[in-house]
């Protein structure tokens, strides 16, 4: 009976073992971000780069000037003065983004 036992259990954590190593393989990306990232047309880079949690970049400086400029713009397009600036992103993104790998995991 304890030979039994001993075997149900040996075969339960066998079993485990097998599925552990499963689920641990699926969770393994063969993607290289760098070659992902250059696969990608610059619109599609950019809205994947949206998804990710949002936080404060940078505080930008500017002069009274182009802080009229910004609320100009953003009444003209009927928007917020963050979209305004979040169009940066988009010039960005085309120039410089095919360099810059995406994290194909988020």
């Amino acid at each position: 009976m304890a030979q039994s036992i001993n075997s149900n259990a040996r075969a339960s954590r066998q079993k485990k073992k097998v599925a552990e190593a499963f689920e641990s393989g699926a969770e393994k990306h063969a993607i290289d971000p760098a070659e992902y990232t250059r696969s990608l047309p610059a619109k599609a880079r950019a809205i994947q780069r949206r998804k990710g949690t949002k936080s404060t970049i940078y505080t930008l400086r500017g002069t009274e000037q182009q802080k009229r400029l910004v609320a100009f713009a953003a009444e003209q397009e009927d928007t917020s003065a963050q979209k305004i600036y979040a169009q940066i992103f988009d010039i960005l993104e085309e120039k410089y983004g095919s360099e810059v790998p995406l994290d194909p995991t988020l």
